[in-house]
């Protein structure tokens, strides 16, 4: 049973199964094995001329995208949901044939002659660099999905390793993208291996081999996560103790602003929680993205009444808060957040004019933009914006006896937003998000385990504060804190979270000293091999055509 262009099993069905056991490392399922073997798979499947490779992968990818994507269709706005999850489930299924394409291109064997055969006819070099092509090939693709059009840094193959701790605390060195380098080239061998065995007829133990360049990659990438992982944090100067607000408040009623009710009741259920917040000690309180209501829209004599109320227990406890709400300047709006004293009154200055802001520098598309909606206007009725300003950072927010920078949104699962913000000052990150979008859906530990790395790639605890969502910490190591006690993702509480304080200032991971240079490195060797590639074609062509003359 053999798959090429002639068939075999069926190679559409087997292109299909691979992309959901790759969708199966992520949320819900998340059973970390799949990624070492949705390579594999993919590359089985798609074995043939390049075109036929990029229509396969194109299946495989389309299988991923839309079942581990599904969550879009959770947003409340129809048709703009199913068409977004349509256009970026499509979009990103992109990669995956492209880079089915890549390998089977590059491949120096026979494509004439089954998998298993024309591998057997390769030398050791030939397959090992081969295998180490397909792995940077891959690399460079999830870079340049994470780059092209603003990004979409969603979901990385090396993500799913999270709770592989010793091969997370890798990415110290090289961010998230040397994990996917590690899974991609171990299940490449593997691949390798398996078709030296079928080839054989019976395991050969000679074809473990083909395992020994990977599996070196693996050991000194374990070699150097142990090291990570046993390097000492710092002595612990103390604790900060912070309350998060998740005040799971619908996203159509975040949209609905002139429904006064709606957003008193919005209101009220803030107040409620940040007044329970404030029933014990605290140093900090934070409200999530977006969380602060239209002022115009609330009954004046009600807001003054309960945000009196709410200030003077502020002052009380003497606790910093960090809100999520939105700005303006020039009439251009921002999303932003605030830093405010104890003794800040925010009736004297709802506008936060002068205040320490942060206002978000990485845009969702269709979310808080919408490209090109000047020149086709029919593209804003997809989704329920305005155009948001950028903002510019990182700002660092200074508490007193701790100091941190602020992302929002979807910017914790971008590393070089994350990585300039982790100055060697702050104590801490601080997130802000909304995951209200998406409804009861698995979007929220997606969002949350992408976000982890962050922690492991700057050496520094991040917090969460969501609207509903994964709201609590996330430790160095990538490990979760949520709290004593155990708080629906979906519904409305607070949670209060100690997280420790070093002293000294921090000293920059390897990673952040050196930024992004692997999957840049892995985007150039693909450009490069590509062109080498069409050089060589060009050259045989003119060659086959001289005798023609």
């Amino acid at each position: 049973m053999h798959v090429n262009d002639r068939g075999g099993i069926k190679p559409w069905a087997l292109a299909a199964v691979a992309g959901l056991v790759w969708a199966a490392a992520f949320p819900p399922v998340t059973f970390l094995p799949a990624a070492w073997l949705a390579p594999a798979l993919l590359l089985w499947a798609t074995f043939g001329r390049p075109r036929r490779a990029f229509a396969l992968g194109l299946v495989a990818g389309a299988a991923h995208y839309f079942s581990s994507l599904s969550w879009l269709i959770y947003i409340p706005v129809q048709p703009g949901n199913y068409v977004g999850w349509a256009a970026l489930s499509g979009y990103c299924a992109l990669y995956p044939a492209m880079w089915a394409a890549f390998c089977w291109v590059l491949y120096p064997g026979d494509r004439e002659k089954t998998i298993s055969e024309g591998m057997a006819t390769l030398s050791s070099r030939e397959r090992l660099g081969w295998g180490a092509t397909c792995a940077a090939g891959w690399v460079a693709l999830e870079c340049l999905r994470g780059w092209v059009i603003t990004g979409f840094p969603w979901n990385y193959l090396g993500a799913s390793q999270l709770d592989f701790t010793r091969l997370a605390l890798f990415a110290a060195w090289t961010g998230v993208f040397g994990v996917s380098l590690v899974v991609v080239w171990c299940s490449v061998g593997g691949l390798l291996a398996v078709l030296c065995a079928r080839s054989e007829k019976k395991f050969n133990p000679a074809c473990l081999r083909e395992l020994a360049a990977p599996a070196g990659l693996l050991v000194m990438a374990l070699l150097l996560g142990s090291l990570e992982l046993n390097r000492s944090l710092g002595k612990e100067r103390g604790k900060l103790e912070i309350t998060l607000v998740q005040p799971a408040i619908p996203q159509t009623v975040l949209w609905d602003v002139g429904n006064a009710p709606a957003q008193a009741n919005r209101f009220d259920q803030l107040m409620d929680l940040s007044e329970r917040a404030l029933s014990k000690k605290v140093d900090l309180l934070v409200w999530p993205e977006a969380a602060q209501p239209p002022w115009g829209a609330l009954d004046r004599d009600h807001l003054i009444s309960r945000m009196h109320t709410l200030e003077t227990k502020v002052a009380e406890s003497g606790a910093w808060r960090v809100w999520g709400a939105d700005t303006a300047t020039n009439r251009v709006p921002f999303n932003s957040a605030v830093l405010l004293d104890s003794n800040s009154s925010v009736l004297a200055n709802p506008a936060h004019a002068d205040r320490p802001l942060y206002s978000k520098q990485h845009l969702v598309m269709f979310g808080e933009y919408v490209p090109l909606g000047d020149v086709f206007p029919f593209l804003k009725s997809l989704a329920p914006v305005s155009n948001f300003g950028r903002g510019t950072g990182p700002v660092v927010f200074d508490l007193g006896e701790a100091r941190t920078s602020v992302i929002i949104c979807f910017e914790d699962v971008v590393p070089a937003i994350a990585r300039r913000a982790a100055t060697p000052e702050v104590d801490f990150l601080l997130n802000l998000t909304n995951d209200g979008w998406f409804g009861d859906s698995h979007q929220q530990w997606q969002h949350a385990r992408s976000a982890a790395w962050r922690a492991i790639e700057t050496r520094r605890p991040l917090v969460r504060c969501c609207n509903n969502g994964i709201t609590g910490w996330i430790d160095e190591r990538g490990k979760f804190h949520l709290g004593a006690k155990a708080m629906p993702v979906h519904s409305p509480g607070i949670r209060r979270v100690s997280v420790p304080l070093r002293e000294g200032q921090r000293t920059p991971t390897f990673y952040q000293r050196t930024g992004d240079w692997l999957p840049w490195a892995a985007v150039l060797a693909f450009v490069l091999l590509l062109g080498r590639c069409w050089l060589r074609r060009k050259k045989d062509s003119a060659e086959d055509a001289e005798p023609a003359k």
